[in-house]
């Protein structure tokens, strides 16, 4: 959108009537040349309107609640012209702004781009769209001012706020990620190493080529490692939750979530997830489902009721063997509260009872 300043009407409609009524050829010649000037000036900001592009890196950030990630984009002028003051803007709502580098003034020679990152952080979980990158500039003259929105969306998801909480994993079934000093838990597919052979190493373990290159007997060693999936059940049942500590306690709930979802990720284990919170949501265990699991709880929400079945009865039968199943409602919560006041250093799992097993804490 170009803006036109007022004078620009007075000075264009003046100098078309001297042009057309003043007897004196000099006069008539400053007025066109007056015309003319305001048409070059208007020229300019329209190619300037049309040719400033914004460019993101990227469309899509995530990033845990309190923590700070940097979002930046590229000015780029495509045009022969210079813009020689630009204001920009970039609106990005519900979020603090480190220093305020989402606005500044630079300016832009012809077919230059500029980088621009600046730093945000957020108090609070969910989903959030910033964008459009607002650019202000003129002609030379400023004469015609520039305003234009330009669409460049970002979707920025926050996830919950990482927590001091320790996730100890107990062996499942064997054959998976998790290395482990048992060689009960021995998986014959990954193969670790070689050693001289000792009396007694069962003879399908040898390793003949390698017996055969050193012209000795080799035997083969393999990796000791274990599966056990992770399955969360969080409860966001209002009525399970004091009215006057309900929003905190809820909050504290998910992030507690969020750090065992968190955990399974690092150890690259199949995760699965049940919730009573809004649109009751349900995913058994599957690999790579960690990344999901944690966008969910960056827009969960409490649901109206209380929560009337136990989790551990209702899900054991539908979960594989081995599954590590952790319940987290206001009692789990509340554990957690005590240990952090008592100073506890080794806050996890089990000591809080978020950790069940055949509907008992383990």
């Amino acid at each position: 959108m170009i803006e036109v300043n007022p004078l620009v009407y007075i000075a264009s409609a003046l100098s078309l009537i001297f042009f057309l009524l003043a007897p004196y050829k000099l006069l008539q010649f400053v007025c066109l040349s007056v015309l003319f000037v305001f048409l070059i000036s208007f020229l300019y900001a329209l190619v300037l309107s049309r040719t400033i592009k914004i460019e993101r890196d990227t469309d899509k950030i995530k990033l845990a609640c309190k923590e700070k990630s940097d979002i930046s984009f590229i000015l780029k002028n495509y045009s022969p012209l210079t813009a020689h003051i630009l204001y920009f803007f970039d609106d990005i709502p519900f979020f603090y702004i480190y220093n305020q580098n989402n606005k500044g003034i630079t300016s832009l020679r012809p077919h230059e781009l500029k980088h621009v990152s600046y730093t945000v952080s957020s108090q609070d979980r969910g989903l959030f769209h910033g964008g459009p990158v607002r650019i202000r500039t003129s002609d030379p003259l400023g004469l015609f001012l520039i305003n234009v929105e330009i669409p460049s969306p970002i979707e920025i998801t926050v996830r919950p706020a990482r927590i001091k909480l320790i996730t100890n994993e107990i062996p499942g079934f064997p054959q998976g990620h998790l290395k482990i000093n048992n060689p009960c838990y021995e998986d014959i597919t990954m193969r670790r190493s070689i050693r001289e052979y000792q009396n007694g190493d069962e003879q399908k373990r040898i390793n003949w080529r390698a017996s055969a290159k050193f012209d000795s007997l080799y035997t083969n060693q393999y990796e000791d490692s274990f599966d056990a999936p992770f399955f969360v059940f969080l409860n966001l049942a209002e009525e399970d939750y004091d009215l006057h500590n309900r929003r905190y306690y809820s909050e504290k709930a998910i992030e507690i979530a969020a750090s065992i979802v968190e955990k399974s990720r690092v150890l690259r284990q199949r995760c699965g997830f049940a919730a009573y919170g809004s649109d009751f949501p349900y995913l058994p265990p599957r690999q790579n489902q960690a990344d999901c699991i944690l966008d969910i709880l960056s827009v969960i929400q409490m649901e109206g009721g209380k929560l009337e079945y136990d989790p551990v009865k209702k899900f054991t039968n539908q979960l594989p063997a081995g599954t590590l199943l952790f319940v987290i409602g206001p009692r789990e919560v509340e554990s957690y509260f005590a240990k952090v006041e008592a100073n506890k250093e080794n806050i996890n799992t089990e000591n809080t009872g978020m950790m069940k097993k055949y509907g008992k804490s383990v």
